[in-house]
């Protein structure tokens, strides 16, 4: 029910009545007969995130068969704080619920009282009505991934999974650590990861006699690239803003030979534990897991809904996911790094490789080439 402003209820869990639950199945049963060839993981999207709409009707005293565009609408209010992909993601199952039942010649008792409430986008507009935007630069997008983006999405796939500036900046205050001195040490490790967009095999690689402190560059041999292939990009520079300077210079001149029993003062890896000379890819990449969990950023992509005793294959956040979000930083919004230049400080082999993070934009193009020719 609403409350006593008229406002629309969100449902105290996703559950839903026996009633609710023979609605949802018939939709779904109508929706395979309809289109065979919907993939599971669509279905097994539909089926959860209809269950949701099902459980705000019955939260609201709607009957989703008679439900209106206003109905729709306060659905979509009461979202608004998820993430876009998400509310588009929870709009278009709705309009696919609506779009079958209307469709359904066979079953009876799937009918609609008041028509379809959300037909088109000139019913309901996601961007010009809500601001909400679905396709969006890559590390523009939140990620509350649904099953289906997340079986499909891929490291190596055209279809970038990225991270927003300022939740990547939300790691380095997160950091894990027992003592003040091993916090220090995984924030330098984080912020390096983003600064830099290396790989976890190269963050462990990084030099301190590699640093030049005028230049903020750092001298980097490529975990990817062979010599005999790629001679001229089996070293590159990487650089880091020179803010971040002052911080890393004092944990490289003053902290880092403290903290470790085998650390040189002068030289050797800038990442070190307390007992070894080297921090290992896999311990960053565990720093920057942990990182992202206690910063609440952190979800699981494979099992995209684990059970309490499922084990998570692949997390959202890693080391990897940082390189990229860094790369679609440079080539989306820096406009003074072009893609040759982005593409030498991630060390890909290709320019076809960085073009991958670029977004399209033709009403872009069009204003940039006025400019141009101006």
């Amino acid at each position: 029910m609403r409350n006593d402003k008229g406002q629309y209820a969100s449902p105290a869990d996703k559950q839903i009545s026996g009633e609710m639950e023979e609605l949802l199945g018939r939709y779904l049963e109508s929706l395979r007969e309809q289109k065979d060839r919907t993939k599971d993981s669509t279905v097994n999207t539909r089926r959860r995130e209809v269950r949701y709409w099902l459980a705000f009707c019955e939260s609201n005293d709607i009957d989703p068969l008679a439900a209106t565009t206003e109905d729709v609408r306060g659905y979509i209010q009461l979202n608004s704080n998820l993430a876009d992909t998400t509310v588009g993601s929870y709009y278009r199952s709705v309009q696919s619920f609506y779009s079958i039942v209307a469709n359904d010649a066979r079953d009876d008792q799937l009918e609609l009282v008041n028509g379809h409430p959300c037909e088109d986008s000139n019913t309901i507009d996601l961007k010009d009505d809500y601001n909400i935007y679905e396709n969006k630069a890559e590390y523009k997008i939140q990620h509350d991934l649904t099953a289906s983006n997340s079986d499909e999405l891929r490291e190596g796939t055209s279809e970038v999974l990225a991270l927003k500036p300022e939740q990547v900046e939300s790691l380095f205050d997160a950091v894990p650590g027992k003592t003040p001195q091993a916090k220090l040490r995984n924030e330098i490790a984080v912020r390096l990861n983003w600064y830099t967009g290396c790989r976890s095999v190269e963050l462990s690689r990084l030099k301190i006699e590699n640093i030049d402190w005028e230049e903020c560059s750092i001298d980097v041999r490529s975990a990817k690239l062979s010599v005999k292939e790629n001679s001229g990009l089996i070293r590159r520079d990487v650089y880091f803003p020179e803010e971040f300077r002052f911080q890393l210079k004092r944990w490289c001149e003053r902290i880092r030979h403290a903290f470790s029993a085998e650390a040189m003062p002068d030289s050797g890896n800038i990442l070190v534990t307390t007992h070894n000379d080297e921090m290992s890819g896999p311990q960053i990449n565990d720093v920057v897991k942990k990182a992202a969990r206690n910063a609440e950023v952190q979800r699981p992509l494979r099992p995209p809904n684990p059970d309490p005793d499922d084990e998570v294959k692949e997390w959202f956040v890693t080391t990897h996911r940082i390189r990229r979000s860094a790369i679609s930083h440079w080539v989306n919004d820096c406009e003074s790094l072009g893609l040759h230049q982005v593409r030498r400080i991630a060390g890909h082999a290709r320019i076809e490789q960085t073009m991958e993070y670029v977004e399209d934009d033709d009403d872009q193009i069009a204003v940039d080439y006025q400019k141009a020719m101006r």
